[in-house]
């Protein structure tokens, strides 16, 4: 018979989380863990520990910082730490990426609609994995379609994965603005009332409705701009035409 869930020693609870004790052990050293019950000098843990070493090692595969997760749960009070990081995920929810698609490798010409297909540029850039058995992972593969739309319309395709790579770190700076905004005010109203369940779903609403409009944001600001880049374009023609008239 095994042993009781609330009685794990650290050994035995890195083996269920499937991580080192060394790992477990910096966990609790940045209080990331409830400290165990003790008898002796002999830790205890138990099955809420369990979920905590689950819940860091989903956060972070979606990309936390130990130090995210660690302001976090500072953040909160310790009775709803372990709350709080759940309703944190399930609010992720509404902004998941869009998933990859997998696919033959040679099916990718046609999928993406150009040949030669540049798989080695994109694998470099990230947007193709090789699986390794004749199969490809394309991620993004909205982004990279509208890529391969560009590459049609006659622009190189290191070109525009500069300037894939410019937008993507112009847009985290406002997706990062977007969310510092809503932490400083409706989460941290939130947290500060005790993070009422009765208000969760509305919180969660917040969240829903603020990808719709960051990216409403957005494309208004792009549009707002667009005319005038294209108009600078447009009068830098004629300056040359004229120039050109003139020496005609």
């Amino acid at each position: 018979m095994g042993s009781p869930a609330s009685a794990w020693t650290i050994d035995r609870l890195a083996a269920h989380a499937g991580m080192t004790v060394r790992n477990v052990r910096a966990h609790a050293a940045r209080g990331l863990l409830p400290p165990p019950r003790m008898q002796g000098r002999t830790g205890f843990y138990g099955a809420e520990h369990l979920a905590r070493l689950e819940l860091i090692t989903h956060l972070q595969a979606e990309g936390f910082s130990l130090a995210a997760i660690e302001r976090l749960v500072d953040a909160t009070p310790n009775q709803t730490a372990e709350r709080a990081l759940s309703q944190y995920l399930e609010m992720l929810t509404p902004w998941q990426a869009e998933p990859p698609v997998d696919m033959p490798r040679e099916e990718f010409a046609s999928w993406v609609g150009v040949h030669p297909p540049h798989h080695e540029m994109l694998t470099e850039a990230g947007l193709v994995e090789d699986l390794g058995d004749g199969s490809i992972r394309v991620h993004s593969p909205g982004m990279v379609r509208a890529g391969a739309e560009a590459v049609r319309l006659g622009m190189p395709l290191d070109a525009l994965l500069e300037t894939r790579r410019m937008v993507l770190e112009q847009v985290t700076e406002v997706a990062e603005n977007f969310v510092d905004l809503f932490r400083r005010t409706v989460w941290q109203d939130f947290v500060a009332d005790g993070l009422p369940a009765d208000r969760f779903a509305d919180i969660s609403d917040v969240v829903a409705k603020l990808q719709p409009v960051a990216a409403q944001t957005v494309m208004s600001a792009f549009r707002e701009t667009m005319p005038r880049a294209v108009g600078d374009l447009v009068r830098e023609a004629s300056r040359v035409l004229g120039e050109d008239g003139e020496r005609s």
